[in-house]
């Protein structure tokens, strides 16, 4: 056991074999946006803040970074944030379809090495359920820097016929990352994509 995994508070366990109530957790009904992988919950808290009549919910598997998150969270005072920690591909599977306004991808971790690859979440598989959880007309937004993963993801939605491609730039852009402020200021080249459920 890894010594982070000593004394785990009640809501550090992986989320497991539930069925997702968000009106339950949010204690209302509202367009639900969830982000898979909310890192230190920049995003997070500022979307939540811009968009008071929808409700953000965050999912981070690691530990370290979903205590992180929780704090931020709290700290935000905000009543339409929530995070959970929870396996974003295992969590797809407790969402009923078409529940989900929209999701929010940033930078995911890309497994380099071509042995692990098979670990990243965006394949086909997990982009058709993220698709079928999707209202009609929902979206979902994912960036990348790593340009092998962005032509992975790229090559996967060909397969995806329910995700039509937008530009960016069609919709009003989401507030940056950490990742996505850091890399922007070193210059790296960001893949972005922008799908909307037929």
């Amino acid at each position: 056991m890894e010594p982070e995994t000593w004394n785990l508070e009640p809501d550090e366990d992986l989320w497991a074999g539930r069925a997702f109530e968000p009106h339950r957790l949010f204690e209302r009904a509202a367009p639900l946006e969830i982000e898979i992988g909310s890192g230190k919950a920049g995003f997070l808290v500022a979307a939540a803040r811009a968009n008071p009549a929808h409700d953000f919910l965050g999912l981070e598997r690691a530990l370290s970074y979903y205590r992180i998150c929780r704090e931020r969270v709290a700290r935000s005072g905000l009543a339409n944030v929530r995070v959970l920690r929870a396996d974003g591909r295992l969590f797809l599977e407790s969402l009923p379809a078409g529940l989900v306004r929209a999701f929010h991808v940033y930078f995911p971790d890309p497994w380099p090495k071509k042995k692990q690859t098979k670990r990243r979440l965006l394949d086909a598989v997990a982009l058709e359920a993220i698709s079928a959880r999707l209202e009609r007309e929902g979206t979902l937004r994912i960036a990348t820097d790593h340009p092998s993963y962005g032509r992975s993801i790229q090559l996967s939605l060909g397969s995806v016929e329910s995700l039509e491609r937008l530009d960016w730039e069609a919709l009003p852009p989401p507030p940056p990352t950490n990742y996505e402020l850091k890399y922007a200021a070193q210059g790296r080249p960001i893949w972005r994509f922008l799908l909307r459920r037929r």
